[in-house]
């Protein structure tokens, strides 16, 4: 029969709710040039997305205070327009800014690996 040292090999990683310490992010080493401008455009990409769904939110309650017959106004079921924005609208904007986010997320890493590798085309792009 099999001794329990036997069956299991030392980990270099063990899951546990125990502090093991802190870092010093000044202790840090710089990153490489290519993850910092791929971060860097990351970025710019997700304030640019976040801040044209913030400016989709904020403009719901300026309809309500300005616009009440047009925000309150009833229609497919007696949903409102404002209702009709904030979810309809909004999770379908959700949905359309996360996909626009991934696909120049994956176009900015077929480019970096076609600056690395070439014309290889081997595949397996991580990030």
């Amino acid at each position: 029969m099999w001794k329990k040292e036997e069956i299991f090999v030392e980990k270099e990683y063990e899951l546990t709710d125990q502090s093991h310490g802190t870092i010093d992010v000044a202790e840090l080493s710089p990153l490489d040039s290519d993850t910092s401008a791929i971060m860097k455009s990351e970025f710019r990409t997700g304030i640019k997305l976040s801040s044209f769904y913030y400016v989709f939110i904020f403009f719901i309650p300026v309809i309500n205070w300005f616009f009440k017959d047009f925000a309150f106004f009833k229609f497919w079921g007696g949903m409102s327009v404002t209702w009709f924005l904030t979810t309809i609208a909004g999770m379908g904007m959700a949905f359309l800014i996360a996909y626009i986010h991934t696909k120049r997320y994956e176009k900015r890493l077929a480019q970096y690996e076609q600056s690395v590798h070439g014309n290889k085309g081997k595949g397996g792009v991580t990030a």
